[in-house]
């Protein structure tokens, strides 16, 4: 990328009369410091020039152009915008135009690179530099809009996978709550039967219990029964024991006697 430097000389400043000697004075020398490297002193010696006088474009295009220099490109946009709003000069107009889509392009701000060096055509339609330097921001600008695309498309299938997995993890969750709640379900149903079976075992066994008893019952009875018919057989006996007794000593007793 080349750079437009106007670096105005004393004579070219001398058909300027709203310049002082000062202001002209501090302009030439930061052109000199420029044309050794010295970018940061010529920086110091326009900014100077432009604290006496803060219309002096000149001393404004030519700071922009020293931070440019130094890759302060965010400084040096502002300069050249500025410069190319207000220049009534069509050279210096044009010139900052182009410096300004030579500073776009080195931060990679290709869209501005491209609006600038149209605009730099619109004065100049024959500078083959910016037309060449244009075809260069356009397909800068055409492959970091692919590659965006190609990051954004990238990005969307990540999320749509991304998703994806929420969604089956969420699904494989519901799974196995699902199955949990059907086990403790069944775990319930298993604990019910158990206690109704419990329960229905341990009825039976009242009522075998019962039963039990009841024929105990029967037995003591029936024993009891037989056991009293015994004695009252044994009473008979013995009553009619005694009453055989007392018949037999009741009865008369004839004694013959041997006369």
């Amino acid at each position: 990328m080349k750079l437009r430097i106007l670096l105005f000389t004393l004579c070219l400043l001398s058909f300027i009369p709203s310049y002082s000697q000062s202001e002209r004075s501090l302009v030439r020398k930061g052109n000199r410091d420029v044309e050794k490297e010295r970018y940061r002193d010529a920086e110091i010696k326009y900014r100077k020039a432009l604290e006496e006088n803060r219309l002096m474009e000149e001393a404004g295009f030519n700071l922009g152009n020293s931070l440019y220099l130094q890759d302060k490109y965010q400084e040096a946009d502002s300069q050249y915008y500025d410069i190319a709003s207000r220049a009534k000069n069509d050279s210096l107009k044009e010139a900052s135009y182009y410096n300004l889509g030579n500073s776009f392009y080195k931060s990679e701000q290709y869209d501005g690179a491209v609006q600038a060096y149209k605009q730099a055509l619109r004065i100049n339609p024959d500078d083959e530099d910016a037309r060449y330097n244009l075809a260069m921001a356009q397909k800068k600008l055409k492959d970091s809009e692919g590659q965006n695309g190609g990051q954004n498309q990238q990005s969307q299938d990540q999320q749509s996978q991304d998703q994806q997995n929420q969604d089956q993890q969420s699904q494989d969750q519901q799974n196995q709550d699902q199955q949990q709640q059907s086990q403790n379900e069944q775990q319930g149903q298993d604990q019910q039967q158990q206690q109704g079976q419990q329960g229905q075992d341990g009825q039976q066994d009242e009522q075998q219990d019962g039963e039990q008893q009841e024929a105990q019952q029967m037995r003591i009875s029936k024993d009891d029964a037989e056991r009293m018919l015994e004695a009252l057989k044994n009473n008979e006996q013995k009553t009619l024991q005694k009453v055989q007794e007392s018949k037999t000593k009741g009865q008369k007793v004839k004694i013959d006697k041997d006369w």
